[in-house]
């Protein structure tokens, strides 16, 4: 049909993305940080099937905007078989791919063109969204309305050509109904005019799918190429799990990261990957509250940074660059990355709560590269909120954050006659108390109930009194790496040297830390929260609950037991056998649970700017009308609480669930 034309288009548009795609690989291979994202290739395209072709994250979170993009996608892998054709038609009029005739050419015929109506009413409903209706979290921009365009007119040259074509008589593809009906509209031109009609329509549609190629690694939309390769290469790691930084290499130079040439191959790959829709942002409590946190600005501010100094990082790579490098052999930057690209503000306000990383479509993942540049902030520079060099030296010294004299550990336990592991090791479970239920005057209460109900079942457990050290989780992913790995080697070795098989928690956050990360240091248990363990002596039928605590109670979600271990049924569970108790859901609630604000170490940390994260999870509850927010945290109860009585919120209390319970089962 158009051999030279089409030739002289291929080659040109294809070498050039050709070298811009080698480019980018270039700059991923650039990157000194390692991650190794090998084995599960099983489950690995299950998630691909689920979450890049089912878009499943985008259709369930957010219906409309969801369904709008899923019919582009959708469109898109169905107008690829189609594209293939074009070209081919370029050497060949009549070309049909093999296996695309007969009845399942008119089957794909037909459902070809009813989705290049859909792509075009969605990318309408697009256009309308952005400069219409102007969602806050997305960055509104010509850009992408432009893209939106070029997608309408694809689809829209597309139709025309085979108007064209009908009204001319010519092959007409069998199934494509709306054929005859645009060819019907084109009756009055002459042959020529259609002629000139549908080859303007034919190079059209070429060149823009040719151009949008080629633009595709330039901008945001990037993230058609990459998406689906990061979302195979996803963390398989359990999410509570952080990287463990080696701290024994004498030829180390520098301990977390504050260059961009430190972060490792998957990060550039998650920045590529953004597809700047903000959803993010959405879920963010910092962003919310607003703190100086915006996730989809961080990888946007990340993104462009590696960007501005992609020549020269290749070119250093390549050996072909003669630029000046630091002491620690990166390239020497005019802007730093952290402290001006990356204000430190934006790093500490982070609640490590990971609603960004569930809500994110394309799987980026963003607490473990906020802790890496904090622990630089830490071990390197030094730099860190005032108020936290008393909490590490509280850590140090007493191995818990308030200071309080590590012989008082066991003292909320007199006269419970619960067993110390130095006296009686053979038992069935340890329960680790945590620095909350230690120390804490409210938690106390819960450490008190919980080993109650566990006498009452039968259980056999017992507790480390002082030999118990805080387990870590606050000086990790405050950045203090080199602290938060003596805590929980030094905790390790103790349960070890009892032979501690069984651990139950009545904290998150230590629950997370003894069951995710307790294993870099040797450390593997069976361990359960004390809600898994509850719901299961009830339905043992080891616990019955009989009085009636008559509230209306709402459940607060715990980040580090939902997102991080996909902990949801349990606590409602329980709730739902005690008598009395009706229960009603906070709007925000399981995986889109707003955090309580005291994660990440923010638990240590002062709130002066913007809103109070507590105070806005307790208006959460407000709206459900209950008088009761039940919690299975400490940190979350602390928060909450000390929020219902910042805000007056007269009529409304919090407690563990735990404490509900004992209330129904109490003699």
């Amino acid at each position: 049909m158009y051999p030279i034309a089409m030739s002289l288009i291929l080659i040109v548009s294809l070498i050039a993305f050709a070298y811009s795609i080698y480019r980018r690989t270039q700059l991923l291979l650039s990157a000194t940080g390692t991650e190794c994202r090998c084995g599960g290739h099983l489950e690995r395209i299950g998630n691909v099937l689920k979450f890049a072709f089912g878009q499943k994250r985008l259709l369930f979170r957010d219906a409309k905007s969801g369904l709008m993009h899923a019919l582009i996608f959708w469109g898109f892998c169905i107008i690829s078989l189609r594209t293939i054709t074009f070209f081919a038609m370029g050497f060949k009029e009549d070309f049909v791919l093999p296996g695309l005739s007969g009845l399942v050419g008119i089957i794909y015929n037909a459902t070809l063109t009813l989705f290049l109506v859909f792509v075009i009413l969605a990318c309408l409903y697009g256009i309308y969204r952005r400069l219409i209706i102007k969602p806050k979290r997305l960055t509104i921009s010509m850009e992408a309305v432009f893209i939106l365009m070029v997608i309408i007119s694809l689809c829209a040259s597309d139709l025309i050509f085979e108007g064209t074509r009908f009204a001319l008589q010519k092959h007409i593809e069998t199934g494509a109904f709306l054929s005859p009906v645009i060819g019907s509209l084109f009756t009055a031109l002459s042959p020529e005019t259609l002629n000139i009609i549908e080859i303007c329509s034919y190079f059209l549609h070429v060149l823009l799918i040719l151009g949008f190629l080629n633009y595709l690694p330039y901008g945001k939309h990037f993230h058609v190429i990459t998406a689906i390769p990061n979302v195979f290469l996803y963390n398989q790691r359990p999410h509570g799990e952080l990287k463990k930084m080696d701290l024994t290499n004498e030829s180390a130079t520098t301990f977390g990261i504050d260059r961009i040439e430190q972060f490792s191959w998957k990060n550039y790959l998650d920045w590529f990957s953004c597809t700047e829709c903000g959803r993010c942002t959405d879920q963010c409590p910092a962003a919310n509250s607003e703190k100086p946190l915006n996730p989809k600005e961080l990888t946007i501010s990340l993104r462009n940074f590696l960007y501005n100094k992609a020549d020269r990082i290749i070119k250093k790579r390549e050996g072909k660059c003669n630029c000046e490098v630091d002491d620690l052999g990166f390239l020497k930057d005019n802007t730093p990355l952290i402290g001006d690209t990356i204000s430190h503000e934006v790093l500490w306000s982070c609640t490590s709560c990971r609603a960004c990383e569930e809500a994110c479509p394309v799987f980026i993942e963003y607490v473990q590269e906020i802790v890496d540049m904090r622990r630089n902030l830490v071990l390197m520079q030094g730099s860190f909120p005032p108020e936290l060099q008393t909490v590490f030296q509280n850590l140090e010294r007493n191995s818990n954050p308030w200071g309080i004299s590590f012989n008082d550990r066991a003292k909320w336990a007199e006269g419970l006659n619960i067993p110390l592991m130095s006296q009686n090791p053979d038992v069935e479970y340890l329960y680790y108390v945590g620095c909350a239920g230690s120390f804490d005057e409210s938690n106390k209460k819960v450490a008190v109930a919980f080993s109650k109900l566990l006498q009452k079942a039968g259980v056999k457990f017992g507790i480390l009194g002082v030999e118990e050290k805080c387990n870590g989780d606050s000086a990790r992913r405050l950045g203090n790496e080199y602290l938060a790995q003596a805590m929980m080697q030094e905790n390790v070795d103790t349960f070890n040297r009892y032979n501690v098989k069984k651990v139950i928690t009545t904290c998150p956050h230590c629950y997370n830390t003894i069951k995710n990360e307790f294993k870099q240091f040797g450390g593997n248990y069976e361990v359960m929260h004390h809600t898994e363990l509850l719901n299961q002596l009830i339905k043992e039928g080891k616990i019955k609950p009989s009085k009636a605590v008559d509230t209306v109670t709402t459940f607060h979600d715990s980040c580090y037991l939902g997102r991080y271990n996909n902990i949801y049924s349990a606590p409602r569970e329980i709730l739902q056998k005690i008598p009395g108790v009706k229960i009603v859901e906070m709007a925000n609630s399981k995986d889109k649970g707003r955090c309580c604000g005291a994660g990440g170490g923010r638990m240590w940390l002062e709130e002066n700017t913007g809103r109070r994260v507590n105070q806005m999870r307790v208006e959460d509850a407000k709206q459900t009308s209950a008088n009761l927010v039940a919690t299975a945290c400490p940190f979350c109860k602390t928060m909450v609480s000390d929020a219902i009585s910042e805000t007056n919120a007269t009529g409304m209390t919090s407690k563990d669930l735990v404490e509900i319970l004992w209330e129904s089962v109490a003699d």
